[in-house]
């Protein structure tokens, strides 16, 4: 391959488990929602860096953002059995354009700074270049390495973990950020939920959409937007959600969190469980809601006291680069 050295892309990617480490210390803003500020270093309490400028998503970048996006999803080949329909969330997106804004390259947050208690874990794309690229080139880069993947396959992480989150069968949300930091453009793109738990199997092939023919659309589950959030899983032919456990804490057509009454698994929580792990693995967080701090704050009409957010300090440093156990980062020359 022929080396030039510019212009340069960064792509980099991460998954949704988490594994915290050291790090640098990074700016919070407390005019976050309480359900952020108790998250040590939630992405979305970062504070907007002064070399961050022309930033922001206009309406046609996230109309081709979701399209191309829904153009890869279908094609896949062989096809898949059920691969869900993604639309925007505007909730994810704030995430991913405040880490935009903060300028931080092509290094993750973490996690669970990016998740968003009471709804999804989250994973995230990330690319990085010293020119303009559109967003369909940006996707594009992603996608294009489906020329290293094999579904089922023993596939290598640092070569198609792009690829697996854009096709993530689940990962029917999805929210980007951009913005100009200095000489260099940053392009985040976050999921929920999230994948690239298992980068071999993103999707279950077989004849497309055989598992959601009431909802089919272009080889695509067409479930109209909704989501199951808190572990919640999608029946893609009912277009429906079947709830984790208990009922009373995840409740409604879309698994909401309800802190009313909540109590956490005594058994579970805090034997098994311990508070350190909330900030290790997604499931924690939706089997003891109370020892992670995501109720009451993330809960069905939380309010702060008298309508405030207070500020919750921490000494907590930034978690970085999580996917799996692997730890990534690389550079593609053209």
């Amino acid at each position: 391959m022929k080396e030039i050295l510019t212009p340069v892309i960064f792509l980099t990617y991460t998954g949704v488990l988490f594994f915290p480490c050291s790090g640098h210390r990074i700016e919070r803003s407390t005019s976050c929602a309480q359900k952020y500020q108790v998250i040590p270093n939630h992405s979305a309490c970062l504070q907007k860096t002064a070399i961050a400028t022309d930033s922001g998503i206009s309406d046609e970048d996230k109309n081709v953002i979701v399209s191309k996006h829904n153009e890869y999803r279908s094609v896949v080949n062989p096809p898949a059995v059920a691969m869900a329909k993604m639309s925007w969330d505007d909730e994810i997106a704030m995430i991913a354009q405040k880490y935009a804004d903060a300028c931080k390259g092509l290094v993750h947050d973490g996690g669970r700074q990016r998740s968003i208690p009471g709804r999804f874990s989250v994973g995230q794309n990330l690319a990085s270049a010293s020119y303009d690229l559109d967003w369909a080139g940006v996707i594009k880069l992603w996608y294009d390495e489906v020329k290293d993947f094999t579904l089922g396959g023993n596939n290598d992480l640092m070569k198609v973990g792009h690829y697996t989150q854009v096709v993530w069968a689940t990962s029917i949300k999805i929210g980007c950020g951009f913005a100009v930091c200095g000489s260099t453009r940053s392009y985040v793109c976050n999921y929920g939920p999230g994948g690239n738990l298992d980068i071999n199997n993103p999707y279950e092939s077989g004849s497309a959409c055989s598992k959601c023919p009431n909802s089919c659309d272009n080889n695509l589950c067409d479930c109209q937007g909704k989501a199951c959030e808190n572990g919640g899983t999608m029946d893609f032919n009912a277009c429906a959600c079947t709830c984790k456990p208990p009922t009373t804490t995840y409740v409604g057509p879309s698994c909401q969190l309800n802190c009313t009454g909540q109590k956490d698994r005594s058994y579970i929580c805090g034997p098994q469980f311990t508070p350190a792990m909330c900030d290790r693995f997604t499931n924690v967080p939706q089997d003891c809601p109370t020892m992670c701090k995501v109720c009451p704050y993330a809960g069905i009409g939380f309010a702060a006291p008298d309508g405030g957010q207070e500020p919750v300090k921490s000494n907590t440093r930034l978690s970085i680069l999580t996917t799996m156990i692997v730890l990534i980062s690389f550079r593609l020359i053209f």
